[in-house]
Formats: C-alpha cells, structure tokens, sequence
C-alpha cells in the first residue's frame, strides 16, 4: 500500500470537523441557480433639527443668542435581508407514513423525525468532502483497527438523562443484534462487520476496536443507523423484539423500538405529532450548545422553531398534491422534478429551481436461477437499446451508468466510451449468446416485473426491445405497489428461481450519494445484499456458476473496503467494475439522466442543495427562513 506510513501520521490526532476527509475522493457538482435574495429598506433618517433662540421675558441689551441644538434622532437600523434569523416553521411533504421510527432498524420515511429529534456523531458531505461534528467533538485513529471518540459534553436525552459513553457504546452495538434477531432490518451489515467492540473507555470516550481496517468507517457512523438512543428507553419500551439464538443453544431478546417515547433522542427537536397526516417536531428548549459550530451547525442550535411534514392524500405517484402545493406557496421544498414538470416551476419569483448533478439509478435484476449462465445473460446485455432508451427517457441527455456511480469520478474511472464496449446493443451477437446459452428452466417468455407503478411505461420498453431482439414473447407486470417482496418470493422454494424473469426498479432521474461506493451503486451487485435477496444471486447457490461468482466478488468487495490509499483503491474497484460487466452479474444500469433538478421555496435560506441532495438535508442547523417570525419559546 502506497504512503500507508504517511496516511497514518496525518490522520492521527486531527479534528475531523476542519478537515477534508483523507480517503474520498469528492463528487462531481454541477452548477446551482442562486437562491432569491429577500428586499429590505427603511426610511432615511431624519434631517437635524436647526438652532432655535432662547426667548427673554424682559427687554435687555442686544445679544447673541446663545444656541441650544435638539438631540439628533436615531436612525432605525436597516434589518439585513441576508442576516439569518430565529422562528418559522419548515414546511415539507413525504409521500407515506414510516413503518417505524428506531434508527437501528428503520430508514424508510422517518428521517423527518430521526434526523431531527437524535444526534449523530458527525455529518459527511459528499461534494464538500468534509466532515462536522454533531455528537463529537473529535476522534483518534490510534491504528489501523482502533478509532477513539470524543463525546460533546453537556449532552442529555429529553427526559434529563445524560449523553455518556455508556449510551453510545450501547447504540451502536445493539446493530448487530438487531440485524441478526431481524434479518430485514435495513440497517447495513457492512457498516458494523469489521467491528469487534464499541466500548466506554471513559465517560466521554467511545472506542472502536476492529478485526480489520475500513476505509468508509467515518462515513457509516454519519449515517442516522448510528443516532445516540437513550438505553433506558430501549429496555422500557421496547416493543419491535427479535431472538438471536446462539451456538450454544441459548436465545437472548433484543428490543427495538417501534415508537419513540420521550427522552429516546437529544437532538435539537422533540416529536409532537405523528400520524397519518403527518408529523410535527418542535424545538426542545434545553438543547446543548453546540461549541464549536462546524460547517451546518449553529452554536446556540438550529433557526428554525418547527417542522411540519405533510402526507399528501394522495402521493406524488398517485396525483400531483404536492407538487400543486410548492407551487402555490405551501411547501418549501419539492425534490426530484421530473423534466416534464420543469416548464410548470418557470417564471414564479416565490422559488427557485437547483440543478444538480443525478446519482439516481434505473436498474434491471435478473434471477440467477433462471439466469446462472453468463452467456445468458451477456445475451440481454446485447439485445436491449440503449440508444434508443435515451431519446425516449432522457430528454435532458443521457449518461450510461457503471456499477459505481457517475458522481464519484475518483472511484470511477470507467468513461462513457468504455462502457459502450458492454452497452452496446448487438442483436445478432444477442441472439447469437441465447442460443448457446443453458437454462435451468425453459424461457418461453420474459416478464418485467415492476418494482412501482410510475415505471410503467419503462417496463413496456425492456420488454418491447428484449423481445423484438431476442424473437420471444415478452411483457411488463404492472402493478398497484411496489413489487418487489412478490418478486422475492419463489413459488416453489424447491426450484430456486423467481416468479419472473427481471424486476425493474429505479427511475434513473434523481438520487444522491453518500460517498461510499457501496451505497452508491455496488450493493446491487452484492450477493449478500440485493444480489442474494432480489436477484437470487448467492454463496452457497445451487447453482455451482452462480455460488463461484458469489464468492469471488465477495471476496473483491470486502478486499476494496480494507485500501486506504485512495487510488489504490480506485484501481481495485475498477477491475471490480470491468469483472461486474464482462459477466454482466446480477443486474444492469439502465442509462440515466445526466442532470436532476430540486425546487426551493425562495424563503428557504442557507440549504445547501447539495446537502438535499446527500441525504443530510434536515441535519443542517444553519438553515433559516426569510420570513421568520420567531415564537414565544424562542
């Protein structure tokens, strides 16, 4: 490993919240429009009053009068527009209620309440590349495998208990307990698999101790799956339960918390509505001062007194509620406009509209059980049009997307014209592979399952273009909702093989990063993440082509995590990429869109659009609203 002695010495003792993070390699940014600038004025001041005699009751001699000039009025301040100010309430949309609100087991609709009542170690902005400290005040990388914490003193949970050592290390190592009594909890393995302890060391110092260096371990502990959660709510409320049952025959409970009771989080926020229509935070009065205030983050804590989240009565998949609302003036922010809806946000002074770089994904999973023969596979690769598929898809131009995604350019070193060597659409070459290639079970036709409804007319283009291509029948499964636990579900274990042949999922028109490959996009690729659990591509797999495969780009995934030295790792990750395509495993990245577009309200002050669009959108402390007035508790 390159200057690995050097990595070391600079890391050591170093302030992560001022400085850049040594590993990453930084995201790809497109331009922003600005935001409006808000208009403010005050009357001039008053002209000085002009000497006035002092009069006399009595004839005297002449004299000079003696002047007594008025005192000057004050001028009122002129208020600056650009100064941030206190008050007001955040007004944004999601489109369904969350399945559960423990940061440890749920990510899906809850950030609204996750990220605003708990605190997190640190934040991670991708196109910053750059750290800021939330629930620390520091770390040490002692060594390769040993990371010290420094928790920001004067923390407590809403009930008055304190923020300690002890209830960090408690939050963070009930993961892997939850992951194992669950089995579907979102919360990601690779993100706690090299740790062999998180331990109090003292009252304000958190160790991690691992069996193996990992170079994206900072940035998994930004993540909300590492929010400090008061124990003794844990074992006192505790209602979603798991059983972990150990070698030795012995079980152990793990609680989860389904609900957040009050004093489960320390942030700056506490919950005080929650229900089909939404959800309200509002600011907790007691809320640690946060000194020093790194990038996003304000000293005497956030501007904003409330958010308010609505739940449209219809999502934005089933009618345009929200999108009518931001419109008119009653939201603040409406993410992921679609490029035929950019016309309707031209011309209104009340928002802005950002363009920013898209990470989103559209991607196509195969059955490996269906499809253990690469040949097979190599065949649909060939017979689709990918040409053809951006001028019908990607109006604001199209880019091809490898494995890991555009907007990490130091990890992605794979250029459009290299990725056309594998999207390229051939049909004879296609047909030439199908013909050889061996199936575990006859293929008459192919069905695209849908993983939502809005991809619909998606669908309807892989099946024309595979079965034009290829001279089977082939046909798109719409659905009412997302498809993808039906699509999971063999019909008859035995077989091994899914209800379907492909499941389509993901628009391809906006999405963001955290800046670790992983995430963005390998997981899709891993067999023991939606390769095993979508696409039937797994260690162990009956299949002896599949289980080989599995197991080797296994072995690469884990290999690439462990590299420090950031080009070293990119020249990993790049034979990584090549390995995925040459046998085109598992899944394929359909074209997405080179742009992607976020609306703001004009009110909306300091949001950084970046961070919207890198998912530490609500963390951000420093954001403000122009029209503020601030409430009685501010």
């Amino acid at each position: 490993m390159r200057e690995r002695d050097g990595y070391w010495g600079r890391l050591r003792h170093r302030r992560l919240s001022r400085r850049r993070f040594l590993l990453g390699g930084g995201v790809a940014v497109a331009g922003s429009a600005a935001m409006l600038a808000g208009c403010g004025g005050g009357e001039p001041p008053a002209p000085a009053a002009s000497p006035t005699a002092i009069p006399t009751a009595t004839p005297a001699p002449t004299r000079t009068p003696t002047p007594t000039a008025r005192p000057t009025p004050t001028a009122t301040p002129t208020p600056d527009p650009n100064a941030p100010r206190r008050g007001g309430t955040l007004r944004l949309w999601k489109t369904a209620e969350d399945g559960g609100l423990d940061p440890g087991i749920f990510h899906i609709n809850n950030t609204d309440v996750i990220y605003a009542t708990m605190t997190q170690p640190c934040t991670y902005q991708p196109t910053k590349n750059l750290f800021a400290m939330d629930g620390m005040t520091g770390y040490e990388q002692v060594d390769p495998t040993t990371l010290v914490w420094s928790v920001r003193p004067g923390m407590a949970f809403h009930n008055g208990d304190p923020v300690d050592a002890e209830s960090v290390a408690y939050s963070w190592s009930r993961l892997a307990n939850l992951y194992d009594a669950l089995g579907a909890t979102h919360v990601r393995r690779d993100g706690f698999d090299f740790v062999d302890a998180f331990e109090a060391t003292d009252a304000l110092t958190v160790t991690e101790r691992w069996s193996r260096p990992n170079a994206d371990a900072l940035i998994h502990r930004s993540r909300h799956y590492y929010s400090f959660i008061n124990p003794r709510m844990v074992e006192a409320f505790g209602a979603v339960e798991g059983v972990i049952e150990r070698a030795d025959g012995t079980t152990e409970d793990v609680p989860g918390l389904q609900e957040l009771p009050f004093g489960s989080g320390s942030g700056p926020y506490v919950l005080t509505k929650r229900d089909d229509t939404g959800t309200r935070v509002e600011r907790w009065p007691d809320y640690h001062r946060h000194t020093p205030a790194d990038d996003g983050f304000v000293e005497d804590g956030p501007y904003i007194d409330a958010w308010e989240t609505r739940i449209p009565y219809y999502s934005r998949w089933g009618s345009s509620a929200a999108k009518d609302a931001f419109l008119a003036g009653e939201l603040d922010v409406y993410v992921d406009i679609l490029p035929d809806e950019l016309p309707e946000f031209e011309g209104l002074d009340h928002i802005a509209v950002t363009e920013t770089p898209n990470a989103g994904y559209a991607f196509l999973g195969m059955d490996g059980g269906k499809f253990h023969d690469k040949r097979a596979r190599q065949a649909l690769q060939k017979a689709f049009d990918y040409e053809g598929f951006i001028r019908e898809f990607r109006p604001l131009g199209g880019s091809y997307a490898a494995p890991i995604s555009n907007v990490l350019p130091h990890f992605q070193r794979l250029g459009q014209q290299e990725m056309r060597e594998w999207y390229r659409h051939d049909p004879a070459e296609a047909r030439a592979l199908w013909e050889v290639a061996d199936f575990a079970v006859p293929i008459d036709e192919l069905r695209i399952y849908l993983g939502s409804p809005q991809l619909a007319s998606v669908g309807e283009f892989v099946a024309r273009s595979l079965g034009e291509t290829l001279g089977i029948q082939s046909e798109a499964l719409h659905t009412d909702g997302c498809g993808l636990w039906h699509w999971c579900t063999p019909p008859d274990p035995s077989e091994d093989v899914r209800k379907s042949e492909l499941l389509a999922y993901g628009s391809g028109e906006a999405g963001g990063t955290t800046g670790i490959p992983h995430d963005s996009q390998l997981i899709h690729y891993d067999p023991r993440a939606y390769g095993k659990n979508a696409f039937n591509h797994y260690v162990g797999s009956p299949r002896p082509e599949i289980d080989s495969d599995a197991r080797t780009i296994a072995g690469m995934l884990d290999a690439q995590q462990r590299i420090l030295d950031a080009d070293d790792r990119a020249d990993l990750l790049t034979g990584i990429q090549r390995w995925i395509l040459d046998r085109h495993w598992c899944n394929w990245a359909l074209p997405v869109s080179a742009v992607s577009h976020y609306g703001f309200s004009a009110r909306l002050r300091d949001h950084a659009p970046d961070d919207w669009w890198n998912f530490y959108d609500r963390r951000r402390e420093s954001m403000w609203l122009a029209d503020a007035q601030p409430s009685a508790s501010t």
